[in-house]
């Protein structure tokens, strides 16, 4: 990752793989400023919004401009939602890493030039940062699959592998 002070901006999707996964409080282990759109910390249910924000993630508000910059995007993207776009415009204003698993808002952010990572990749980061082991990292993601959370099932395979060979060389 980057320095300490580099943001990511967080879907819905990230913070609730990670909350079912029990890894949400290492999110903020990571090397950067974990940042959302008002209108997602608004939604967060479980995980709740509010106390999200109360432990350190920082909710961005809009302003005018960047409302419209979302409604000119929606015309253009109608496969993902509103609120997926007002982090796209977020991570796109603060040159921040966005972090979503929305295969579709992906493409977007490749297309609009913003560096996206999804799930899989803050597990990855987490393991090599030494802020959980690989055991943990697979510990996790079984969760996250067996809550239903929708993640690559190949990219899910190829991690256990890879951790559980790490494992047995620890």
């Amino acid at each position: 990752m980057r320095d300490s002070q580099s943001p990511c901006v967080v879907d819905a999707n990230v913070l609730i793989d990670l909350h079912k996964g029990r890894l949400l409080a290492d999110l903020w282990r990571l090397q950067c400023r974990v940042i959302v759109p008002d209108v997602i910390a608004a939604e967060l249910i479980d995980p709740d919004g509010t106390r999200l924000a109360e432990v350190g993630l920082e909710v961005h508000d809009f302003s005018g401009d960047q409302v419209l910059e979302v409604t000119r995007l929606r015309l253009r993207f109608n496969q993902v939602s509103t609120n997926d776009l007002f982090a796209l415009v977020l991570a796109k204003e603060l040159q921040a890493i966005l972090l979503t698993g929305d295969r579709h808002l992906r493409q977007i952010a490749d297309q609009e030039g913003v560096a996206v990572h999804g799930t899989l990749w803050v597990l990855d980061e987490l393991v090599q940062l030494r802020i959980i082991d690989p055991h943990q990292a697979s510990t996790a993601m079984e969760r996250m699959l067996d809550q239903g959370r929708r993640l690559p099932l190949t990219e899910c395979e190829q991690r256990f592998r890879l951790w559980k060979e790490k494992e047995i060389d620890q």
